[in-house]
């Protein structure tokens, strides 16, 4: 069995070559050194198991680092001191030894989405890749079983290939500019942390209670009655916070339609890069992945593009954790000669 890492700054993914998957709680920004708690619960569970072990992040961007070069050493010390001889897939869709990292640390940053791009490219040869998960969307040209996205995120950054706009973590406020409070009158927002777009998707029901998998803005006011956190009502107060009102003087309708916007925005940022690919590379078809595949199938309708959707194929646990999974079967047919 193999097992791909995929160390990001809030969640910590795994997942074997077999499709049995975790995400755990591990905000590095935060309090870096719960990497080196949770990494040995993963050992725990899999190490006896385990033939071979991969290993790529996002989590070096973290503001707990100064540089991207000082997380990615973090990183790779943390997953090197906890299992023995991991590899390291690095931005030429290689896997390296542990050494190569401390040789040239930035190759090896942010590359979960070449490993998911990869794997996709063996079976559907000209097409987007998209993953959109808790912070962030990426949007991959596939051509000719190549992946044709630049490197670094600067650069996909630049060209529509990544966007920094996810389904729970990401602020509404910057999502949203102006939200219309009725058909003629647009209110500006405050650019306060009053609500995230997880709670825009709990609200309209395209997550539930236990996929809101991250902390509320207003956490805090919940110490004791954990269990109204995350809570379709207190979704709501956050939400019309968001223009400096509450449930009281918005009422429920009019902060469902914040809600509304926040899909609404997101989906139309998404048709924009879409659009770009299509006409540039002449693509026609959408492999879709993440907890926030249903605003890729929105916004794939709205380009006439085809849908192609990985958790139907695999499962949404196994597209919800897409390049953890996808990193351990490209170990596996490294490692066996793709003979399994």
């Amino acid at each position: 069995m193999f097992l791909g890492i995929d160390v990001g700054g809030a969640n910590t993914k795994v997942a074997t070559s077999e499709g049995v998957v975790e995400s755990l709680y591990a905000p590095i920004w935060h309090r870096k050194v719960c990497l080196y708690e949770v990494l040995p619960e993963v050992q725990q569970r899999f190490g006896a198991e385990l033939e071979a072990i991969g290993a790529v992040m996002t989590g070096e961007l973290s503001d707990c680092f100064a540089t991207r070069r000082e997380g990615v050493l973090f990183i790779a010390d943390a997953v090197a001191t906890t299992f023995e001889d991991p590899r390291f897939f690095d931005h030429d869709g290689q896997f390296r030894a542990r050494s190569a990292v401390e040789t040239d640390p930035l190759a090896f940053a942010a590359t979960n989405w070449l490993a998911s791009a990869m794997f996709v490219a063996q079976e559907y040869r000209d097409a987007i890749f998209v993953d959109i998960g808790s912070t962030t969307t990426d949007v991959i040209p596939i051509i000719d079983g190549v992946v044709r996205a630049q490197h670094t995120d600067l650069e996909r950054l630049k060209r529509g290939e990544l966007i920094y706009s996810g389904v729970l973590r990401t602020n509404v406020a910057a999502v949203l500019q102006h939200v219309n409070l009725n058909e003629d009158e647009a209110c500006r927002v405050s650019s306060e942390l009053f609500a995230i777009t997880a709670d825009a998707y709990l609200v309209l029901g395209e997550i539930t209670e236990k996929e809101y998998r991250c902390t509320s803005p207003n956490w805090y006011a919940f110490v004791g009655r954990e269990l109204d956190e995350k809570s379709q009502t207190s979704a709501l107060q956050r939400l019309a916070r968001v223009v400096c009102s509450d449930l009281e003087e918005l009422g429920e309708t009019g902060t469902v339609a914040i809600a509304a916007q926040v899909k609404q925005k997101q989906v139309a940022e998404l048709v924009t890069s879409l659009e770009q690919m299509k006409t540039t590379y002449g693509l026609s078809r959408v492999v879709a992945a993440g907890i926030g595949d249903f605003l890729i199938h929105a916004a794939t309708d709205a380009v006439n593009l085809q849908f192609v959707s990985l958790a139907a194929r695999y499962g949404t646990d196994v597209a919800a954790t897409f390049p953890a999974f996808a990193l351990a079967k490209l170990l596996e047919a490294e490692v066996t000669g793709g003979e399994r």
